[in-house]
């Protein structure tokens, strides 16, 4: 059982990392910088499939209307986030990204302190020291004032991800609980594929920029699209059972350490060996740089637990 429940969080981790490589790959090269958040044309049905596949297999419990409503506003809040997500993407690589999502358990638990009255130790305040510090080396590794000056634009759009992500995970926590995993996924599902849509319809030239983009580079568009939905949804199920099935805190700080390191080791290895999907500037400084980070962001996530 215990080499189960650490598989699925390597697994989880690993799936995790490889989406982000396929989201930078996606915004670069496919969309070439340019609304690389039309993909929700092809997401918001991809997401209503989902989750019609789960209501058709799995079966749905009862849910009161709120917490129907409040589900599907934690998966539009999710669809929201994805915009600054992508345009990050423009100055970041998957490396530095995933150094920046490790501010998200900071949101949760001032969020919690200031919603829910939930105390703010000492060891908690030096684990967001810690992890904050990471990312500022991230940001002042960049030599040139320009390059620094784009870290930070990435830095603030991954900050307004995540302000958006930390959002939809305390609906989804706090007014999905007495439901089953599959039901309160569901609904999820149906918010963010409407909202994708929606954003969508109200956008013309998102939806002039994915036609473009589909006329020239259709495979690709497609295959980075269903690689990213089959790599998340897996990571998604693997990382939700391994703490079923082992400690939910040991699982959880395993799957986000693990993250980090595989992160940094795929980005040396991809982009050496495939470097228009890996995309990672291997400069000495930069490598160091990220290395440290990474580090202190390991050390940070391990003594907020």
């Amino acid at each position: 059982m215990v080499m189960l429940w650490l598989f699925l969080c390597l697994y989880a981790a690993t799936a995790w990392a490889f989406s982000a490589f396929i989201d930078n790959y996606a915004s670069d090269v496919v969309f070439k910088n340019k609304t690389p958040h039309a993909m929700k044309l092809l997401n918001g049905p991809l997401y209503l499939l989902i989750g019609g596949a789960i209501a058709l297999f799995a079966g749905l419990e009862h849910a009161e209307p709120l917490q129907i409503g409040l589900l599907m506003a934690a998966g539009a809040l999710s669809s929201i986030a994805s915009v600054p997500y992508y345009l990050a993407f423009k100055h970041e690589e998957a490396t530095g990204a995933a150094i920046f999502y490790q501010i998200i358990p900071i949101i949760y638990l001032i969020a919690d302190w200031l919603l829910f009255g939930e105390n703010v130790t000492g060891q908690q305040i030096l684990g967001f020291l810690t992890i904050l510090s990471a990312p500022a080396i991230v940001i002042f590794s960049r030599k040139r004032p320009k390059s620094r000056r784009n870290e930070m634009s990435a830095a603030l759009l991954f900050i307004v991800y995540d302000v958006f992500v930390v959002a939809s995970g305390l609906l989804s926590t706090h007014f999905g609980e007495g439901l089953s995993f599959f039901t309160m996924f569901f609904w999820y599902l149906m918010g963010r594929g409407a909202c994708d849509l929606i954003l969508m319809a109200a956008n013309k030239p998102w939806i002039e920029r994915f036609k473009y983009v589909w006329r020239r580079k259709r495979k690709q568009l497609l295959l980075v699209v269903f690689a990213n939905q089959l790599v998340n949804t897996t990571a998604e199920f693997a990382s939700r059972a391994a703490m079923i099935l082992g400690v939910a805190a040991i699982a959880s700080v395993t799957c986000n350490t693990a993250e980090l390191i595989i992160t940094f080791v795929l980005g040396i290895i991809l982009s050496l060996i495939w470097p228009r999907f890996g995309r990672e500037k291997i400069h000495r400084h930069i490598v160091i740089a990220h290395l440290l980070a990474t580090v202190l962001a390991v050390v940070g996530i391990i003594i907020l637990q």
